[in-house]
């Protein structure tokens, strides 16, 4: 699901892109960027193409999120429309939240960098991520953090935002 000010559709490529402010969510991914170009293939959307400051956000609670940018994002997507892989090419970075699995607390936050990253997805979960080229990683204990830290550029939580209904569509003038 997602929203934005204008889109465009091309029949003759099936391409449809989102612009101004655009935004989409994927369970509990929030995913934007300048725009986002959808390439369909006999009606069924094959690729998702986030151009220029993609950001990848899901909520850990009220407080952290973890956190996936870069140059842009492919999005691959399955015959039955789920999240295969996403590639984040160019200028990787990523935050995620750090826990003692045995208690269930907050140890820190992981901060990465690298050039290329890899998210593979299971039934639309995210399974597994893999840094490509030189990855440097740096994981600040929680008792450290401050809001300097705790996010990446161009973190917008909008979570406000996502429609709930169909009807959430239209707004009222």
């Amino acid at each position: 699901q997602g929203k934005c000010d204008s889109l465009t559709y091309n029949f003759k490529d099936s391409i449809a892109e989102m612009f101004d402010q655009p935004i989409m969510w994927s369970n509990e991914f929030q995913l934007s960027s300048d725009s986002i170009q959808f390439f369909a293939y006999k009606g069924i959307v094959k690729y998702i193409f986030f151009k220029s400051n993609p950001i990848i956000i899901a909520q850990e609670d009220s407080i952290d999120y973890n956190q996936i940018k870069g140059r842009k994002i492919t999005t691959y997507i399955s015959d039955n429309n789920n999240i295969e892989k996403m590639y984040v090419e160019g200028n990787g970075q990523s935050i995620f939240v750090v826990k003692d699995e045995e208690k269930n607390k907050k140890i820190g936050l992981n901060y990465t960098e690298c050039t290329n990253i890899s998210l593979y997805f299971k039934k639309n979960k995210l399974n597994s991520v893999n840094y490509e080229l030189m990855p440097q990683s740096n994981t600040i204990p929680y008792h450290k953090l401050n809001d300097k830290n705790r996010y990446l550029n161009g973190f917008k939580w909008r979570g406000s935002e996502k429609l709930k209904t169909k009807e959430d569509i239209f707004t009222e003038q």
